[in-house]
């Protein structure tokens, strides 16, 4: 995976917020989205994306 800054953003929100870091991430997109900063919230929308991605890693099987 390329390694963009995204990963480390996404992994200080899950630190600070848990399980409900992809609803932090997507409250700061709409917040952005509704004061037209288009592209602050695409940042998020894209954190919310790695944010999944982590989520479904989470939830693989473990090989022993």
């Amino acid at each position: 995976m390329l390694n963009n800054g995204y990963v480390h953003f996404a992994d200080a929100l899950v630190f600070v917020h848990g399980k409900s870091a992809a609803g932090e991430a997507a409250r700061h997109a709409l917040l952005c989205e509704k004061s037209g900063d288009t592209e602050t919230a695409a940042y998020w929308r894209k954190l919310q994306r790695q944010l999944a991605i982590l989520q479904e890693k989470q939830d693989l099987p473990r090989c022993a």
